[in-house]
């Protein structure tokens, strides 16, 4: 008798315990929602850096559309946990502009073009290690290591006719390991908030097809290369409707930059040409609702 109350009494302390932990070991989460990119990049005239400092320039703004991604979580031994995750935005608004100039710190300017951006998408995936810090009733720390890729298609096109061939493209590369740290907070037995804030070292590639420029090669008419970093941070407010249902709300707001890097043109006639790439900058922001279902 004693040594069943004792059984009884461990399961039911176990159980209790295991309540007690706010996160718990499979999460998955379906979302979907709002993104908001703007994006720029500029070339100078050599690979100096010089003459001028600034020659070409384009700038993506309300770079936006629907968005909708996939998140898995599972700790797989002791306190080890995998993570991967799946994003994807379609652009349905957005611009570019167009700049050159003959003067350092953009003076002297040659051209100047707004065109449309409202086509395109973007994708994001990454995969994770982490290890369970903490992970009680209240509060959780979960860091985690890896791998990310972050691919975009900006668009240059032209709706009021007076451009009809044009359909350009910029496609933007973002890979490279990323370290993250993810918090859940208790409010109490209905509430939690959920953050998330992770940095991660990139190689950046782009190409892009100028499609209406018959000197530049096609469907490659230049290439630009750099290394630069991401920041990527999220927040949100989860309610538990049922025991293993929770219905989240948040946002989210991601920075890249890279340093100077290599533009290469490739021209129609064979060979290339190469000048100095000031630098890519990129911002976002993201509102989205969503699902969890923890086991």
């Amino acid at each position: 008798m004693k040594i069943t109350m004792a059984c009884l009494s461990l399961l039911f302390c176990t159980d209790i315990v295991l309540a007690q932990n706010i996160s718990r070991p499979l999460q998955i989460g379906v979302s979907s929602g709002y993104e908001c990119h703007n994006f720029d990049w500029s070339i100078a005239g050599n690979v100096s850096g010089q003459n001028p400092n600034v020659y070409s320039e384009l700038k993506w703004k309300g770079i936006s559309g629907p968005a909708v991604s996939a998140t898995v979580q599972y700790t797989f031994w002791k306190k080890f946990s995998g993570m991967a995750s799946y994003s994807r935005l379609i652009i349905r608004l957005g611009r570019v502009t167009d700049n050159d100039y003959n003067g350092d710190n953009r003076t002297n300017p040659t051209y100047d073009e707004t065109f449309n951006s409202n086509r395109g998408n973007m994708y994001q995936w990454n995969v994770g290690l982490g290890y369970e810090l903490i992970n009680n009733e209240k509060f959780s720390l979960v860091p985690f290591a890896g791998y990310e890729t972050s691919r975009q298609l900006l668009s240059i096109l032209d709706l009021t006719g007076d451009f009809p061939e044009l359909n350009s493209n910029y496609v933007p590369l973002w890979k490279g390991l990323f370290i993250k740290c993810l918090a859940q907070v208790r409010l109490n037995s209905a509430f939690k908030i959920i953050a998330d804030v992770s940095y991660n070292q990139s190689h950046y590639t782009a190409t892009a097809d100028w499609n209406v420029i018959q000197t530049f090669e096609h469907p490659v008419s230049y290439r630009h290369t750099a290394n630069g970093y991401r920041i990527n941070t999220n927040a949100s407010l989860s309610y538990s409707v049922a025991k293993n249902v929770a219905i989240n709300i948040g946002g989210g707001y991601l920075a890249a930059t890279t340093g100077t890097g290599i533009d290469e043109l490739y021209l129609s006639s064979g060979g290339s040409e190469k000048t100095q790439l000031n630098g890519i900058n990129s911002a976002a922001y993201r509102l989205v609702g969503g699902i969890v279902l923890s086991y």
